[in-house]
């Protein structure tokens, strides 16, 4: 069977929110823009631990785009 390849755009968006405790309104922003991320697996912040907390759901939702024929035919399963 002569397989082919495909592109299909895939977009993961996970959505949490960060309890953050600080000054002002302002302030939690800056903290949460510089100082807290998210990477497969793993929430992380640089704050320390009694001044920030998060709820983030362990699976994204899935949005999976429209995607194209590649030019390159596959031979064989890869």
């Amino acid at each position: 069977m002569n397989m082919k390849r495909y592109k299909i755009p895939v977009v993961f968006e996970f959505a949490g929110e960060f309890s953050i405790e600080a000054p002002s309104l302002e302030t939690a922003r800056h903290c949460v823009q510089h100082h807290c991320g998210l990477t497969i697996g793993t929430v992380h912040s640089t704050l320390p631990a009694d001044q920030v907390d998060w709820s983030f759901s362990c699976h994204p939702t899935k949005k999976v785009g429209k995607g194209c024929r590649c030019e390159e035919s596959v031979t064989d399963h890869e």
